[in-house]
């Protein structure tokens, strides 16, 4: 428990400004690049548990993977209601990294999420004919992979260039649903949730979890406006100025609408750490990696984020779309 405190509290120290300080977007850029080669590695690891996999599958899993979060990234998400970035064949400064490479070498046509995921089933399809060792649960395996990764982890780059208050909101929920739950189980809890994947997990401690994070969540994203000039230059702002015209809404509608986007969010951190246990319960394993002391790798420091995160940017994506007919 100390060790897995004090590598938190130097995780906060060091992460918190990488995630929400402005100057350090470029070092947000490589970090999240960085997790993208990790987990891919992390989940190679845990499936030669089982057994070895070829060198040149990883690398077919590692590029794959990297090319879907540069597709998703360069998925059209800057564009418009969401936050324009893009202007024609131009790009901003404030553009993700990411963006700018696939714009520098003339890509930007060619690495989208059609043709990303076109390359991943041809590639893997490929792959089964070529080599025979390669099974149909190897694909299996890695096409999850690929996705598992990429998904969440291009995801949770968008929220922060969307804006950092999106971020901010998230982690509040993500957080707090982890801390409380496990202080609610600690207390509480007496039925167990999912004994077959996490048998430490409890009922108790999922809703105590959930119900403290509701409120702490519901309370950052409503009472937005009367601290958001500290993130827009001293200028008030709507919480989804640029998505939608949640200002429109009544204020039964709009606690009503913020309690249950929040509740939402909560539930879906949750279950991506649910889906992370089953991985590793599958192979048998306890953590992914040892890269964070008494918190395990990339993959179980920040499953419930990335799961959360596509959850979340899909619900802005379909909002935008929605208020936009």
């Amino acid at each position: 428990m100390k060790k897995r405190t004090i590598t938190g509290l130097i995780m906060l120290a060091i992460l918190a400004p990488v995630f929400v300080y402005p100057g350090l977007i470029r070092v947000f850029d490589v970090f999240m690049l960085g997790a993208c080669l990790l987990a891919s590695l992390e989940l190679l690891h845990m499936y030669e548990k089982e057994r070895k996999i070829p060198l040149v599958v990883k690398i077919i899993d590692i590029v794959l993977t990297i090319i879907l979060y540069c597709a998703i990234i360069n998925s059209g998400i800057f564009e418009g209601q969401l936050g324009i970035v893009v202007h024609g064949k131009e790009l901003n400064e404030s553009a993700p990294l990411v963006l700018k490479a696939i714009y520098g070498m003339r890509l930007q046509y060619i690495i989208t999420p059609v043709n990303a995921v076109f390359a991943i089933f041809i590639v893997i399809m490929s792959t089964m004919i070529l080599k025979p060792d390669f099974t149909v649960k190897d694909a299996g395996k890695l096409l999850i992979a690929i996705i598992y990764v990429s998904v969440g982890i291009g995801a949770f780059t968008i929220l922060r260039y969307l804006g950092v208050r999106f971020v901010i909101y998230l982690l509040s929920i993500v957080v707090a649903t982890d801390i409380f739950a496990y202080f609610s189980g600690m207390l509480f809890g007496k039925h167990k949730m999912a004994p077959t994947i996490s048998p430490k997990k409890t009922w108790e401690g999922a809703i105590g979890g959930t119900t403290i994070a509701t409120i702490i969540g519901f309370l950052v994203l409503f009472l937005y406006d009367s601290f958001s000039p500290v993130f827009h230059e001293g200028v008030k702002m709507s919480f989804f100025f640029g998505i939608f015209d949640y200002d429109s809404f009544s204020l039964v509608g709009k606690i009503f609408f913020i309690l249950t986007l929040t509740l939402l969010l909560s539930v879906t951190s949750q279950i991506g750490d649910l889906v992370a246990s089953k991985l590793k319960r599958n192979y048998g394993i306890k953590d992914y990696s040892n890269l964070f002391p008494g918190h395990g790798g990339i993959l179980d420091r920040f499953d419930s984020w990335f799961f959360a995160s596509a959850i979340f940017l899909a619900f802005l994506i379909s909002e935008a779309s929605i208020f936009a007919i």
